[in-house]
């Protein structure tokens, strides 16, 4: 998207809008490579599989497992990136400005902590949902062999 806007003398004001539509066009383009190397894309339904919809179970674990790993880059980015905004302002002189940057460090922390227990608790909930459904499915299965006794 180009818009040009002349100034009062003339001059085009297009070359900053385009510049940084182009500079924020190469962030996403470098964070979606990043973000395929941690977890690369999947094919759903996988094509090995003559019915993939009986083999959720380890499609699930596959994506689980993939997850983890990009939560796991996350944080070591997100350590780094708070060591490194704590080296910056260690290495100034001022302690006003120390102060509340290790206060919003601390309740950044905290934060951070709040939010992995509740997805812990979150990943609880699903786990025991998830042996519900199963046990239902089975309840399900069974009455449709007592309903039809002729397939078996």
């Amino acid at each position: 998207m180009e818009v040009k806007v002349e100034h009062t003398n003339g001059a085009p004001i297009a070359a900053a809008v385009t510049e940084g539509e182009q500079s924020l066009q190469g962030m996403n383009q470098s964070f979606a490579k990043c973000l395929s190397l941690v977890c690369p894309p999947i094919q759903y339904p996988p094509h090995c599989r003559f019915n993939p919809v009986q083999q959720d179970a380890a499609d699930t674990t596959e994506i689980e497992a993939r997850l983890e790993e990009l939560f796991l880059h996350a944080k070591q980015i997100e350590l780094l990136f708070l060591a490194n905004k704590s080296q910056v302002v260690g290495d100034s002189d001022n302690t006003e400005e120390y102060a509340p940057v290790q206060l919003g460090r601390s309740d950044l922390e905290t934060e951070i902590v709040h939010l992995e227990a509740e997805l812990n608790e979150k990943n609880e909930l699903i786990e025991k949902y998830s042996d519900v459904v199963r046990g239902w499915e089975g309840k399900f299965k069974r009455l449709e062999g007592r309903l039809n006794p002729d397939k078996e």
